[in-house]
């Protein structure tokens, strides 16, 4: 079961967490900036999120000893809009990796064919098609019916929890209720 174990990782609501906004990806260090709409007080955590993921070195450093094949983890010369630049954020891409692996009997979804949506309520993998993608390209990836939402393996986690990273919560995705509930 836990080969199969995915979570989340969502931004803690009990502070002011700024989003952060990409401005230029074309060159070798990513130019982003603290997004709209910018707290009065933001708190800068070892997770933030916006379109991608962003962590603290520290977390990097951990993803990229684990050897995660199609995920990509960049530095970010991040902006904090007065001139300044706040160092040590990165950036997670998992845009390779995007599988087809919603168990569609399983879960609780509604298709919308006119815009090629899904809705999920209730989230349930399917393990059949996760068995044939080996583990070191899903420890890190999207699911093609949620693009939005990257998942992490189990002993990803696992590592980043052992720092007592600040400003993230981690959700087991079989345990998420969709929040079109």
């Amino acid at each position: 079961m836990k080969d199969f174990e995915y979570y989340f990782m969502m931004c803690k609501e009990d502070q002011a967490f700024p989003m952060i906004d990409l401005l230029d990806q074309r060159k070798e260090i990513i130019k982003a900036q603290l997004g709209d709409p910018l707290p009065r007080h933001p708190v800068l955590a070892d997770y933030l999120t916006g379109s991608k993921d962003f962590v603290t070195k520290k977390i990097a450093n951990i993803m990229l000893a684990m050897n995660m094949e199609g995920v990509r983890i960049v530095p970010i010369e991040l902006s904090d809009r007065k001139g300044g630049y706040i160092d040590d954020y990165y950036c997670i891409y998992v845009d390779d990796n995007t599988f087809e692996a919603l168990d569609k009997e399983k879960s609780d979804y509604k298709y919308d064919e006119k815009c090629d949506m899904y809705f999920i309520n209730k989230y349930v993998l399917d393990r059949e098609v996760l068995k044939k993608i080996p583990l070191n390209k899903r420890l890190g990836w999207r699911l093609l019916e949620e693009p939005g939402i990257y998942l992490y393996h189990k002993s990803v986690i696992d590592e980043i929890k052992k720092l007592n990273p600040t400003g993230v919560e981690f959700i087991n995705i079989e345990e998420y209720e969709g929040m079109y509930n």
